[in-house]
């Protein structure tokens, strides 16, 4: 089961490893300096089975850039675009996270008040193995006879 830490973590390295000047937040960001990323994670569960075992997983991701001004406080809208092209590379169409790869089919990448937003969605069906109710797999043997 993939959990929300794991997500954060595989986030941070991801960020970190492809922008070692920035830093990477996903809460409390007032005292920060730019550069950095704001990262939010909308996540949307919905039950498969009726044991609560199966769920389908929708967890909407925004990166959000944050750049720093020039001496005279402007913004440079080519590095942003830059940092949002580097990020689709990076994330689409494959997003691996734990011992899963996520196959992520679209993304939107828009700027609003000189801010980078690259939304994603992690779409996926996960199963909460720490259920009781399931009874252990029996082993199943083949034989096979020549004709």
């Amino acid at each position: 089961m993939i959990t929300y830490r794991s997500l954060k973590k595989t986030l941070t390295a991801l960020l970190k490893n492809k922008f070692p000047d920035c830093k990477v937040h996903f809460d409390n960001v007032e005292k920060s300096d730019a550069p950095y990323f704001y990262v939010e994670m909308q996540p949307y569960t919905s039950t498969v089975d009726g044991k609560g075992v199966y769920h389908d997983r929708n967890i909407e991701i925004d990166i959000q850039y944050i750049p720093d001004e020039d001496l005279f406080g402007r913004i440079d809208r080519m590095k942003i675009y830059d940092i949002g092209q580097i990020l689709d590379l990076a994330i689409r169409p494959v997003f691996y996270v734990e011992d899963r790869a996520i196959t992520i089919p679209e993304a939107e990448t828009t700027v609003h008040d000189e801010v980078l937003h690259y939304i994603f969605r992690l779409q996926f069906t996960d199963a909460d193995m720490s259920q009781e109710e399931f009874e252990l797999m029996e082993e199943l043997t083949l034989n096979l006879r020549k004709e």
